[in-house]
């Protein structure tokens, strides 16, 4: 009986972290699942957004995924993350599919090591041209049960549109998602943030 138990569970499991199909997410842009489709079979523990021929100023996030007792790390959870340009805008080349019609080319997806570490290697994005929010990078959390989500924005602090009011906005005191960002030796600017999952 035992046995049938935990076959049944991991049947279940299986169900839940499956992935919606390509033709699910061809207009689609709200399914946070979608994100994670057309990622590459092998991921690490590291990102690149943005390649050397990108404009913009080079960016690095490093921290760790942790389990909400804010405490435990957390492996093996993907992270998928999209930003705008030096312009503020979602650039796009016009062969996009599915939620990349949305985000755009500067996208990309990482696995958590063994002690929950990752590192996104970017450009920092600029803000939307209309002016009405922080320069931003969005963080899609997938954990291995298969559970997605959105988590706070990554946003600088020093970006004027981090206002105490903005500050007071947030869902979740603990993981703001603000990060403190310095240029290091060689003139990228870097930061770090620790990912609190629910």
């Amino acid at each position: 009986m035992k046995t049938i138990f935990v076959f049944f569970l991991s049947v279940c499991s299986s169900l839940y972290s499956q992935l919606p199909s390509r033709e699910e997410c061809e207009d689609d842009n709200e399914n946070v699942a979608c994100c994670f489709i057309g990622m590459p079979d092998r991921l690490s523990q590291r990102m690149t957004i943005a390649g050397m021929d990108e404009p913009g100023r080079r960016l690095i996030i490093r921290g760790e995924v942790k389990k909400s007792d804010g405490t435990s790390p957390y492996p093996n959870v993907l992270l998928y993350a999209y930003h705008t340009n030096e312009k503020g805008i979602y650039p796009k080349r016009g062969n996009e599919t599915g939620i990349r019609k949305w985000h755009g080319y500067l996208h990309g997806w990482l696995k958590t090591d063994s002690l929950g570490r990752y590192e996104i290697h970017t450009i920092r994005p600029e803000p939307y041209p209309s002016g009405n929010a922080p320069a931003h990078i969005h963080i899609v959390v997938r954990e291995p049960n298969g559970r997605t989500y959105y988590v706070n924005d990554i946003v600088f602090s020093d970006d004027p549109y981090v206002t105490p009011r903005y500050r007071s906005s947030l869902s979740s005191k603990k993981d703001d998602g603000i990060v403190t960002v310095q240029k290091n030796d060689t003139g990228v600017l870097e930061g770090t943030r620790t990912i609190l999952t629910r």
